[in-house]
């Protein structure tokens, strides 16, 4: 009978305990999104909302925000949400999972869009740590459905992208895929005028890694100097209507910013991604031109004038294509020093 009273009181010690720790982890919570609101405000924001429900005793600790009215008027950035949800388990409260509502609202300089979505969900570790060093990130979105004020739509079946931090080596693990895009009709006529491209983009993946130049954590989002310094794609493949395109290969920065590497491509129907990449502006006329020279003769040589496996090389601040050199390259980072 005694030692069935000590386990009694012990389960009710334990119990109380543990509500002690979720009501404290709560509370702390509910200062901490106090807190930032009250920052913002200062700052100049408008920083509003209808208040925080606080759920999910006793493991779990889910936190509703509801009416948020979120607006920098520096930046002419802004954002609301009927509500917005943030869960974690009382036991590794540096993990998050987030989710959105089915609508709400994002505006941008000049610009102000509805979107609404079937699901849109993302999660975040942390390490416990000052710095808050990322551990993994991912967002998941189903049904995407973009309506501007000024007119234009956009769509996707599917998107989801995932950073995660590599056990075993240096930087991060990369992976976006994207099914379905239905791209705005101001982008789509600007690269493709005369309307030779289907507007939905059937497929684009990525799937790689990267180094940079310091972790991942609070104080490079503070001091904004996010620097490569590596990186790998294992693979990248985009299908848009006849064009495809295959990417792999690894580049290094240098300290001028500039990559340095090979990447091996795969093209079919090359002549309009490169006629598409210089209407968006994404290369120059110049270097359109004298890619498109050097390409026909690769592709003649495999004996598929529409299909194209060439490795571009990237040295010096410059991109080659073996013996020829095509132009400037991209500058990936800041130059050190």
């Amino acid at each position: 009978m005694r030692l069935l009273r000590l386990f009694s009181g012990a389960l009710v010690l334990g119990a109380l305990g543990w509500s002690g720790w979720w009501y404290a982890l709560a509370h702390g919570q509910e200062s901490a999104l106090d807190h930032w609101f009250a920052n913002r405000s200062r700052a100049g924001w408008q920083a509003e909302h209808d208040g925080v429900a606080l759920t999910g005793f006793p493991f779990r600790l889910t936190r509703e925000i509801g009416g948020i009215q979120l607006a920098d008027p520096k930046t002419g950035w802004a954002w609301a949400a009927p509500w917005f949800r943030i869960d974690s388990e009382t036991f590794k409260p540096n993990r998050f999972d987030v989710t959105w509502p089915d609508r709400q609202s994002v505006a941008v300089p000049g610009e102000r869009a509805e979107v609404a979505s079937t699901s849109m969900t993302a999660s975040l570790e942390l390490r416990p740590e000052r710095a808050l060093g990322l551990v993994r990130a991912a967002a998941d979105m189903a049904g995407l459905d973009v309506r501007s004020q000024a007119g234009w739509t956009a769509r996707a079946g599917t998107l989801d992208a995932e950073v995660a931090e590599r056990v075993n080596d240096p930087g991060y693990d990369i992976r976006f895929r994207a099914e379905k895009v239905l791209l705005p009709k101001p982008v789509l006529k600007r690269i493709d005028p005369l309307g030779l491209v289907s507007a939905e983009v059937e497929r684009l993946n990525l799937d790689g890694s990267a180094v940079f130049a310091a972790p991942l954590d609070r104080y490079t989002i503070e001091d904004g100097r996010l620097a490569l310094r590596q990186a790998r794609i294992r693979r990248a493949d985009l299908q848009w209507g006849e064009m495809r395109l295959q990417v792999k290969g690894d580049i290094d920065i240098d300290r001028k910013g500039y990559p340095m590497g090979d990447l091996d491509v795969t093209a079919v129907h090359w002549r309009e991604i490169i006629a598409l990449a210089k209407r968006s502006g994404a290369i120059g006329h110049d270097m359109a031109g004298t890619l498109t020279t050097a390409l026909e003769v690769v592709a003649m040589l495999g004996g598929d004038r529409d299909k194209l496996d060439a490795t571009f090389s990237f040295r010096d601040g410059q991109v080659w294509l073996g013996p020829i050199p095509l132009g400037s390259a991209p500058r990936l980072a800041p130059p050190e020093g």
